[in-house]
């Protein structure tokens, strides 16, 4: 007999429906695996994921997910929670990817790292020892309040697949009954040869650089740097965890929330640019965003504009510029030049240069600065050239 149940994936509810490809124990299995997270009277399902072992299916079966065996259908389910999860709460929340833990008054620490780098192993380490908030998915609202997403760990190294396992199964505990809120952020890095785990203070404008990476739908957050640069710095900065078994990890969480690393007051200054509120990027998707903007058409032959992008903020001197996946941080006079390009020529930006920067040293040429600086802006995919 088929199994269904629904979860809590993050701030939405998911139905889970496992068909006759399954045996009855492989469908327990499964059940059990999220039984921290199923939810009996909740909210009606946003969606179905149903699922089944490929080869053992009627021809009229379409499951959402098909899979060679039920330890592989376990693992790709959590996937599809996941992804659902994610998807309903985009422009609500910041959400990293990260472990996370709590404190019983309800404070949570999110390691970050990208796949790979140890989150899991890091969850069942530091899940022993504090309350077990997420191995994955760490959600912030834009408050610093935490959606909890305690969901089954995925054990295993690919290639190949992985197990899964319920957190309560695997002896970690449930996260604090108090409001979650996030305190600390901490950077994963695992060194195998580190004789003992250490903390290393990240600048703000470097851990930028590398948290935007590691975030889903950043781009649909309103203001999204400034909103990611608020968080790190209402937190006390990001210190990096340098570490060789995640074991050790537990004996930081005390360092982490006790050393504020961000430096004094930085100053966070909104640029505004012509393509600042656009709706960037969503023309390339016309199936689902028929109504989206056109970027604008050529410039004049011989100037230079800033290329499409999603946001860009200053921190103190320095400009990052998001793009999808990823961001750029510029110093020195690359924020004048890139500022300046907007159907620019290059006699017109070298003005602007020249006019906000400090007399040059005898024998440098500012032309040729601005030349060269252009040059790198446009390789960089940054400007435009017409």
């Amino acid at each position: 007999m088929p199994t269904a149940f629904d979860v809590r994936a993050l701030s939405s509810t998911v139905r889970i429906e496992l068909d006759d490809s399954l045996s009855a124990d492989e469908q327990q299995t499964i059940a059990a695996q999220w039984s921290d997270l199923i939810v009996d009277d909740g909210d009606a399902p946003l969606r179905t994921i149903s699922a089944g072992v490929s080869g053992m299916l009627a021809e009229d079966d379409a499951p959402t997910v098909v899979a060679p065996s039920a330890e592989i259908l376990a693992d790709l389910i959590a996937t599809e929670i996941t992804h659902q999860g994610i998807t309903e709460l985009r422009g609500q929340a910041l959400m990293l990817h990260a472990a996370g833990i709590s404190l019983d008054d309800g404070r949570v620490v999110g390691f970050v790292g990208p796949s790979g780098r140890g989150k899991t192993t890091a969850s069942r380490a530091l899940g022993t020892a504090f309350g077990y908030v997420t191995d994955e998915t760490l959600a912030v609202r834009p408050d610093g309040t935490v959606v909890p997403y305690p969901k089954p760990l995925s054990l295993g190294q690919r290639p190949g697949h992985k197990r899964t396992e319920g957190a309560t199964a695997l002896g970690l505990k449930p996260a604090a009954e108090a409001p979650l809120r996030l305190a600390a952020i901490a950077l994963l890095d695992r060194q195998p040869d580190a004789a003992e785990p250490t903390l290393e203070h990240v600048p703000l404008t470097e851990v930028l650089a590398e948290l935007v990476p590691q975030t889903s739908f950043l781009p649909e957050l309103e203001n999204p740097l400034r909103t990611l640069a608020e968080l790190v710095v209402s937190t006390g900065g990001v210190r990096r965890a340098v570490y060789a078994e995640a074991d050790t990890l537990p004996s930081l969480v005390d360092q982490i929330l006790a050393n504020p690393s961000v430096e004094d007051d930085p100053r966070l200054t909104e640029v505004a640019t012509p393509e600042r509120d656009c709706d960037c990027f969503k023309h390339l998707l016309p199936e689902q965003y028929p109504d989206a903007p056109q970027p604008r058409g050529d410039g004049p032959a011989g100037t230079f504009r800033r290329a499409t992008h999603r946001d860009a903020l200053m921190v103190d001197d320095q400009l990052l510029v998001l793009v999808p996946g990823s961001v750029t941080v510029l110093d020195g006079i690359g924020p004048i030049v890139w500022l300046a390009a907007n159907d620019s020529t290059e006699a017109e930006i070298t003005a602007a240069a020249v006019r906000q920067l400090p007399t040059p040293p005898e024998g440098v040429d500012p032309s040729a600065v601005v030349s060269a600086a252009i040059a790198d802006l446009v390789e960089a995919g940054l400007l435009v050239a017409f």
